[in-house]
């Protein structure tokens, strides 16, 4: 018989199995939602914009974040590409929509100057990829993505307020009077430090709360892959009535009880000679044709029994 460290192994074994194919199926679910969530985003920018080479710059970028995850579901799909495939598709996510929402568009014939790209409220397209992230239930991803998220930004935040011309507090903005407040917000160069530090902490905290639901999410399986392991053991030993039961019993034996029971013997008549004449396979079937049959008769409830 196997030793118990080797059928922890094995366990072991199995559920990384049922990992790795649920982050599969994950990646898979994220590549649709990711389709999903670029033709939405598309849509909305082709009805609320003018038609223009400034429009077709964004648009092409859409196409190229929806190229970028088709290669990585294809590859997935497929089991040929790396563990890491998916940390770099999300690092080029990350990076790539970095770059496009602080950098001015080149083919706007508008210039604004570089403060006002982070007035726009863009900064929320990084929280859908920080959240698909999350699609592939794998828990070290999710902290990556926000992680890579904040630094990102923080990164761009600091490269528009190099930029020359730039305006920030000297002091906090929010002890300043009204009337300088409302000076400093009017002025285009202007960026207010505090708002993209909460940016920065509110995608910290998202990338978060993400890893922690991934996680919850893969306990929670774990725990119902046990659940039915041990009901399959019990229903080796045990009708389906009393597995329920056991079950759904907080404390399946309950306290130690004296009571009156009924102990059944039974035999088949003939069932030595029929196993020597008889393969292994027709005897088990035969014990469990007369099992099933037993088992409902004993449990058919006292006014249905004949």
């Amino acid at each position: 018989m196997p030793t118990s460290p080797t059928l922890e192994l094995r366990r072991y074994s199995r559920l990384k199995n049922l990992r790795e194919r649920a982050e599969r199926q994950g990646a898979a679910l994220q590549f649709w939602a990711r389709t999903a969530s670029l033709a939405v985003i598309s849509c909305f920018f082709s009805l609320i914009s003018r038609w223009d080479a400034s429009l077709l710059f964004v648009l092409a970028g859409l196409v190229l974040f929806q190229l970028v995850g088709l290669i990585q579901f294809l590859l997935v799909r497929r089991r040929t590409g790396p563990w890491w495939i998916g940390y770099l598709v999300g690092t080029l996510d990350i990076i790539l929509l970095t770059i496009l929402l602080v950098t001015p568009n080149p083919f706007s014939a508008e210039v604004v100057p570089a403060a006002m790209q982070l007035r726009e409220g863009s900064f929320k397209f990084l929280l859908i990829f920080v959240c698909l992230g999350a699609l592939t239930l794998s828990t070290r991803l999710a902290l990556y993505l926000g992680a890579l998220a904040a630094l990102t930004w923080a990164i761009g935040v600091g490269w528009v307020i190099f930029h020359p011309g730039t305006v920030i507090p000297a002091t906090n903005l929010y002890s300043l009077p009204m009337t300088e407040r409302l000076r400093l917000y009017l002025n285009p160069n202007f960026v207010d430090t505090f708002a993209q530090a909460t940016n920065v902490l509110v995608v910290l905290i998202i990338g978060a709360i993400m890893a922690l639901v991934v996680s919850r999410s893969r306990r929670l399986s774990e725990d119902y892959v046990k659940a039915e392991r041990a009901r399959a053991n019990l229903a080796r030993h045990f009708s389906p009535n009393v597995v329920d039961q056991l079950a759904t019993d907080d404390e399946p034996f309950g306290p130690v009880r004296r009571q009156n029971i009924a102990v059944l013997f039974a035999d088949i008549v003939g069932f030595t000679h029929y196993s020597e004449d008889h393969p292994a396979e027709a005897v088990f079937e035969l014990l469990r044709q007369f099992h099933r049959r037993m088992e409902q008769v004993i449990f058919r409830p006292p006014r249905h029994r004949r």
